[in-house]
């Protein structure tokens, strides 16, 4: 069996890069596995070589650039698990590729899984028309409150201060219209905020094809974090929310890391999370336009 290294990956991708960009496009992902792709500096050399323009980080999560094009995955404690989303969903200019680099898997658990979004529309018309009726014609309402200091146990990390990168409440919100979809920010007295986000439809159609591009999954309408709400303000009914979470379950695949594995996803399709695992799980990540 022919043994394949990293300038191999690089120039296999170089000279069939149309042919890969068109597989991404059938199937949503592409495993690369075998390559002995062992650092950042070598990812970064696969990703520039699919001709793909940068794009930087922007969220409330905590993300540690390595190299160039190059981050840790979320920050978040490896014993919680993130919970299914698309990548920056939230900000008005959406990333359309996202690449996963596995740096050192965990010895248990810590699996990434992926479920492509057109599938968790179609079932959920079939499971609960009514429901999706009445999310189509109010939409739904978003809100994202901020700690009142740098967390790393929780999901939202990050202070309105370091999210938006200003401690001025005017220029804050400026930025929060600027780059999110975001509809109002309320400043709290104990150095807390609560981002507004909608009423908007959390499905986005793509190439003709309507995917879930927005999560309620994970998310409580009494949360401290993150709530949902109907367009005008009712509460999201429990088996909504339960039949959301048993699609994704139930479509979904768990990808079990090798070391040196990259995973390219379409981000425009393809939702992903991340299960809990154990030290010393390593994953970088690099997102494209």
């Amino acid at each position: 069996m022919m043994n394949y290294g990293v300038n191999e990956l690089v120039e296999i991708v170089k000279e069939k890069r149309e042919w890969l960009s068109e597989l991404l496009q059938i199937h949503s992902a592409l495993l690369l596995r075998g390559f002995g792709v062992s650092t950042a500096q070598e990812l970064a050399r696969v990703v520039e070589a699919f001709g793909w323009e940068d794009m930087e980080y922007v969220g409330t999560s905590s993300r540690t650039k390595v190299v160039d094009r190059v981050y840790t995955a979320n920050d978040v404690p490896l014993d919680r698990f993130i919970n299914f989303h698309h990548e920056m969903a939230l900000t008005k200019k959406l990333t359309s590729k996202i690449f996963f680099f596995c740096f050192q898997p965990s010895p248990e658990g810590g699996e990434t899984s992926i479920v492509p979004s057109y599938i968790i529309v179609e079932k959920m018309e079939e499971k609960l028309p009514e429901f999706m009726a009445k999310l189509s014609e109010l939409g739904f309402i978003f809100r994202l409150k901020t700690p009142k200091e740098r967390d790393p146990t929780t999901i939202v990390i990050k202070t309105w201060k370091r999210f938006l990168n200003t401690e001025d409440e005017v220029e804050a919100e400026k930025r929060a219209m600027e780059l999110f979809s975001c509809s109002s920010i309320n400043f709290n007295k104990n150095g807390t905020a609560e981002m507004v986000y909608g009423p908007m439809s959390p499905i986005k159609e793509f190439g003709g094809r309507k995917v879930w591009f927005q999560t309620i999954s994970g998310y409580s309408t009494k949360g401290i974090e993150m709530g949902i709400n109907f367009g005008d303000g009712s509460d999201f009914p429990v088996e909504a929310i339960d039949a959301y979470k048993q699609v994704l379950n139930e479509n979904c695949i768990d990808l079990r890391w090798q070391k040196g594995d990259i995973l390219l996803l379409d981000n425009l399709s393809v939702q992903h999370a991340r299960r809990p695992g154990k030290p010393p799980r390593s994953i970088f990540v690099s997102i494209c336009k």
